[in-house]
């Protein structure tokens, strides 16, 4: 092999392993909530608590990452992406360790919002590294890939929850977390610095990182993509919060089947991210999105509302998924692509407020009767996407190396 090709093959292996590490600190929100899934219905029962109760361990961890999304994101602009990461990951494991002591939900709750707030670290610059290191349809790229194998921790975390749900409970399943986060700690002390100092924010004051949050909260275009991916995440957790509750306690499946079938439904979502990187203009893959998962919220809320059939159940669910997927993905790239200047600020924001929408969304589904109240949280996000697509259609293509 002569030096060019060498340096190919390394370049393409970097690559791949910047893409797959992004991935992992991207799947952290999922696996956080995701592995639990399947032991919620025993929570309950163990916890002696309500439906809505247990949902809002889901509802106080989207807090937390939104919360320190806001903290973690503009401080990684200040002082870099590694410290930040690593700290933030230290206060995950910490609350991780700690929730095993849980004697109560109200404790549980408590430790969630906590590992909510360590998760939100690799969560957020999970965006902002690659924005960092690429720009245009290479940025584009970067995050399609990477929502693409996000798209296997929705899947592989129940299933292997409901493999490990009746032998081991909740508790053995936040060991398996545990291990995940002292794993990816000892990565990222290795890892390399990927803001230099020259490129980081010179102000530690208060009005300094008011006036980065404000610039980007008034900015129109880049709200717009934040607002439409947060509401398709709000639809994603109503499902998330309720499918547990629907497929177990309703049809009547195991917690190893629940894992199985919730697992494959959520495959749609990588599938779905992959797709959006067909487009010739992205945010296309935006509109289309917004508009598919109204047509399917429609139609699920009302198989959901007459408590039809659990195949009908499952042929509405994955489509809307997988139309979630394109959402996600492309709203994910045209919102850092605006805010590229302050990424870890716009990662934040972008953060934030997706998880201020799903907190909401995630225990009003437990209001009632669950099937009903699913439905309506359903149609009620598919609404508002479908409304803002029209503004989304109208802007114009960002930039020529998004476009082609």
């Amino acid at each position: 092999m002569n030096t060019t090709d060498s340096n190919t093959t390394n370049s393409t292996r970097g690559f791949v392993g910047f893409v797959i590490f992004m991935a992992v600190l991207g799947a952290f929100s999922s696996l956080v909530n995701d592995m639990y899934l399947p032991t919620m219905p025993a929570m309950k029962h163990e916890f002696h608590t309500t439906t809505s109760m247990t949902q809002l361990g889901l509802t106080f961890a989207m807090i937390g990452m939104g919360i320190g999304s806001v903290f973690l994101g503009s401080l990684s602009d200040r002082y870099g992406r590694k410290p930040v990461l690593f700290a933030s990951l230290i206060v995950f494991v910490v609350a991780t360790a700690v929730s095993l002591l849980s004697q109560n939900i109200t404790f549980f709750i408590i430790c969630r919002f906590f590992q909510g707030f360590g998760a939100a670290g690799p969560m957020v610059l999970s965006t902002s590294i690659p924005a960092d290191e690429y720009t245009g349809r290479q940025l584009a790229k970067v995050m399609a890939l990477v929502g693409a194998i996000n798209g296997i921790a929705p899947a592989a975390g129940p299933l292997i929850g409901g493999l490990m749900a009746d032998f081991v409970g909740w508790r053995g399943i936040f060991v398996v977390l545990l291990v995940i986060g002292l794993a990816v700690t000892f990565k990222v002390y290795r890892m390399k610095e990927s803001l230099p100092p020259e490129r980081r924010a010179t102000s530690d004051s208060l009005k300094s990182y008011w006036s980065r949050y404000r610039t980007m909260l008034s900015n129109r275009r880049f709200m717009l993509y934040v607002v439409i991916k947060s509401i398709g995440i709000a639809l994603l957790y109503a499902y998330i919060s309720s499918a547990p509750f629907i497929i177990q306690s309703h049809y009547g499946f195991t917690a190893l089947q629940f894992g199985l079938i919730f697992g494959g439904n959520a495959l749609a979502i990588a599938v779905g991210s992959a797709l959006a990187m067909k487009f010739k203009v992205m945010k296309q893959g935006l509109v289309v999105g917004c508009v598919g998962i109204f047509v399917l919220a429609v139609a699920e809320a009302f198989i959901m509302y007459h408590s039809l059939g659990f195949i009908l159940y499952e042929i509405a669910a994955v489509p809307m998924l997988l139309f979630s997927g394109m959402i996600f993905s492309s709203a994910n790239t045209l919102a850092m692509e605006v805010g590229r200047s302050e990424a870890g600020t716009s990662s934040a924001i972008l953060s934030l407020v997706k998880y201020i929408m799903a907190g909401i969304a995630a225990p009003l589904v437990g209001l009632g009767n669950l099937m009903h109240s699913s439905a309506i949280v359903f149609v009620g996000c598919a609404v508002i996407a479908l409304v803002l697509a029209i503004p989304a259609y109208k802007l114009s293509p960002l930039q020529d190396m998004i476009k082609k």
